[in-house]
């Protein structure tokens, strides 16, 4: 599965191609194997961010994977501050409940926001979990 995102950024997701390998850090929502494709080929690539759910299911798919290349996140932690030499951003996740450890996350900094949200089957109470941000053009 292809995912597009805005072009320049410092990380992508669910995305496990040549291309992403180059980007400096990755994202996986969720370890449905549609979102899986392609992530041993790129098993040298730096560090990929999920919840522990989601590592833990992951390895057991791909037990050639290394556990130290797995950055942990979960919903409803605080923002975490990633460190980039194109500048530094926040990552916060969110629950999305889709299935067990599936995540969406918010990025922010120098580029902006962008909300990733993966598979998700929001609820009212997913939807009131967010955070409301600022229009752009304000």
């Amino acid at each position: 599965m292809l995912i597009e995102i805005p072009r320049g950024l410092p990380f992508s997701m669910d995305t496990w191609t040549l291309a992403s390998s180059l980007k400096r850090h990755r994202f996986l929502t969720h370890a449905h194997r549609d979102h899986l494709a392609g992530i041993t080929d790129t098993a040298a690539a730096p560090c990929i961010y999920a919840s522990s759910v989601t590592v833990l299911i992951t390895l057991r798919y791909f037990p050639q994977l290394n556990h130290a290349a797995f950055v942990e996140l979960e919903a409803g932690t605080p923002p975490l501050l990633v460190s980039d030499p194109n500048g530094d951003f926040t990552v916060t996740a969110f629950d999305v409940n889709h299935c067990p450890g599936a995540l969406m996350f918010l990025f922010e900094g120098a580029f902006g926001a962008v909300l990733h949200t993966g598979d998700c089957r929001l609820t009212t109470d997913c939807v009131h979990a967010l955070p409301l941000l600022p229009h752009p053009s304000r």
